[in-house]
């Protein structure tokens, strides 16, 4: 008894295995911006793979001698990007010196600055570089940061704009249906195949080692 439970035990973890949703969530991704002499590259930033949960890090690329670059992000998206709750960066320069440990010699010193995105941060941000040479302000550039929704459909399931009801376009809905339903049937086939294929393994098995004992014992008499 004990030995058909486990049989069936086998077919359903494989069942479950199979056809149990496959979870989809948004890892996060980082942009590099690069800061040179006379831009940011990218400048405007309004790809749409660009959504929330991602970060961006602006590099300080510029070799022009005793050059410096700062970021300001204006977060509450009023024109001014100074005010409390805006992101501003330290001056970034190109290199920074180490000391014998390897650590910063000057603890301000940055190359880069990272602004991550949280995940209810949709929306367009102002952001401006100011650009120094020998601490005298000479260029200054703005552009945008476009952060769009993260939207994820898991397979099967409808998806914004979907169209449903007698009223809907029939040809392309119909073939999409069917085609979600061949898939399905498709899979479901596969998971029982495998799922008979080790139930008949494993009887085997048992059967093979109920011959063994009835051989043994017999051989006892």
């Amino acid at each position: 008894m004990s030995q058909e439970k486990g049989v069936n035990s086998l077919v359903v973890l494989l069942c479950v295995l199979f056809l149990m949703p496959s979870a989809t969530a948004h890892e996060q991704e980082t942009l590099n911006v690069i800061l040179v002499e006379d831009e940011s590259r990218p400048g405007n930033v309004t790809d749409s793979a660009f959504v929330e949960g991602n970060s961006i890090v602006f590099r300080m690329r510029d070799n022009t001698e005793n050059s410096s670059m700062r970021v300001s992000i204006d977060n509450n998206q009023n024109g001014n990007f100074s005010e409390q709750g805006d992101n501003v960066s330290t001056w970034l320069t190109r290199t920074c010196e180490l000391n014998d440990n390897g650590s910063l010699a000057d603890e301000g010193c940055a190359v880069s600055y990272e602004r991550v995105f949280n995940t209810t941060s949709r929306g367009t941000y102002h952001y401006k570089i100011e650009r120094k040479i020998n601490d005298t302000l000479v260029d200054v550039w703005q552009y945008n940061i476009t952060v769009h929704p993260d939207i994820h459909t898991e397979p099967g399931q409808p998806a914004i704009g979907d169209c449903f009801g007698t009223n809907c376009a029939g040809d392309a809905s119909s073939e999409t249906q069917s085609d979600s339903k061949w898939d399905s049937r498709n899979t479901l086939i596969g998971v029982m195949v495998f799922a008979g294929f080790g139930a008949v393994i494993l009887t085997l098995s048992i059967r093979k080692e109920r011959l063994i004992r009835s051989s043994d014992s017999n051989e006892e008499e």
